[in-house]
């Protein structure tokens, strides 16, 4: 198990501290302190309290429970921000006035080599994708078209993975359903 799952876990069943880790906040981070642990207690009485559970992330810094607050508001934002820019870049809108030269670049890479039966069957796929519901076709485009993992998309929408993953399969079947697969 991850370090970042153990400190989920302890995160969930502890109130009186909090794990943060401080490579998730700040990639390529040098040195050997790799968590920060939020809390009002001195090490003296978080080590009593947390009875050797936190020596796995040693070493940590103590950091007052204001400033985990801190990490966790600039996670949901971040969160946040990057479901915006997800919702706002539609992997099925391929028409230049929607995407843009993006679009056509993709449609023209996706097209090349294709001959008309199969550029007609890359329509109705397309046309097929539409017909599923937003969250469906966001859920798609990012597992199909960016390669995300359903723990990832679950991550960013801060929903669990196996709704993500009923999303997909649910979506996938309608497909199958609408296509005669």
């Amino acid at each position: 198990m991850s370090l970042e799952r153990i400190a989920k876990s302890l995160n969930r069943d502890q109130g009186q501290y909090k794990l943060i880790s401080l490579v998730h906040h700040y990639p390529g981070i040098k040195g050997g302190v790799k968590w920060a642990v939020a809390t009002n207690l001195s090490l003296e009485e978080l080590e009593k309290v947390a009875e050797g559970e936190l020596d796995i992330f040693k070493p940590f810094i103590l950091i007052t429970p204001e400033q985990g607050k801190v990490f966790d508001e600039f996670e949901r934002l971040d969160k946040r921000l990057e479901m915006e820019e997800l919702r706002h870049h539609s992997a099925f809108a391929f028409d230049e006035e929607v995407e843009g030269y993006v679009g056509a670049q993709f449609m023209h890479e996706i097209c090349s080599g294709l001959d008309q039966e199969d550029a007609l069957d890359a329509h109705i796929v397309r046309t097929a994708l539409k017909q599923l519901s937003d969250k469906q076709q966001r859920r798609f485009r990012l597992f199909f078209y960016y390669g995300y993992s359903e723990n990832e998309i679950a991550r960013i929408e801060g929903v669990s993975q196996p709704a993500v993953h009923d999303s997909i399969q649910a979506g996938l079947k309608r497909l199958k359903y609408m296509l005669n697969w």
